[in-house]
């Protein structure tokens, strides 16, 4: 069994969170665009979409591309700087 490809998804989310759309409400909002993007992944692990966001933000920030700032995310450089 292969892995999911969260390339177009990790993509999508940065820009959200570059864009100030920076809270796990605000991620998991109809507003977001986010969730079309999540089911697929939702429907194949039989999790609901805002567990899929929050995997993808805990490997995101487990990559050092993201940190969480007390209250909302923050995308962080290539240098360890934030955006």
């Amino acid at each position: 069994m292969s892995k999911p490809d969260y390339t177009e998804f990790d993509t999508a989310l940065l820009d959200l969170i570059n864009n100030g759309c920076n809270t796990m409400m605000q991620l998991d909002s109809v507003k977001s665009g986010l969730r079309p993007l999540a089911e697929p992944f939702a429907l194949a692990s039989n999790n609901p979409t805002f567990r899929i966001i929050d995997r993808r933000l805990q490997a995101l920030r487990r990559r050092g591309s993201l940190r969480f700032d007390g209250k909302v995310w923050v995308r962080i450089g290539a240098q360890g700087r934030q955006l």
